[in-house]
């Protein structure tokens, strides 16, 4: 559940209207608020949002916004990224690929942290 809820967050984090971005500030625009968001960013907090209504249990639906925030931050710091695009590329060829125990860690930490769980 968890796996296929990042997933989707990183198979969005490419797509965009402005083209395929080559690094995390890519395609700046405000975004809920924010001045200055990259594309990766947005599409990722989007899809992650899109995926976690479906996948993830009331509890963290309610604190979904900051979860995904959180893990799109934690992932930044984590990955170059080119690793997060091949991830990203890995998941477009074969939506099944599994993720990095890394990827997997960050979103299971950022979902204890911002859920209170």
């Amino acid at each position: 559940m968890l796996a296929a809820a990042a997933a989707a967050c990183l198979l969005a984090a490419a797509c965009g209207n402005s083209g395929a971005p080559t690094s995390w500030d890519d395609n700046p625009a405000d975004y809920k608020g924010e001045p200055n968001v990259g594309q990766p960013e947005r599409n990722f907090r989007d899809g992650c949002e899109e995926a976690g209504v479906d996948d993830l249990d009331a509890g963290v639906q309610q604190n979904l916004a900051d979860v995904c925030e959180c893990g799109f931050d934690e992932i930044r710091d984590a990955l170059s990224f080119e690793e997060f695009k091949e991830l990203d590329d890995d998941l477009r060829s074969d939506i099944n690929t599994d993720l990095t125990e890394e990827v997997e860690s960050i979103m299971r930490q950022c979902i204890l942290e911002e859920s209170g769980l």
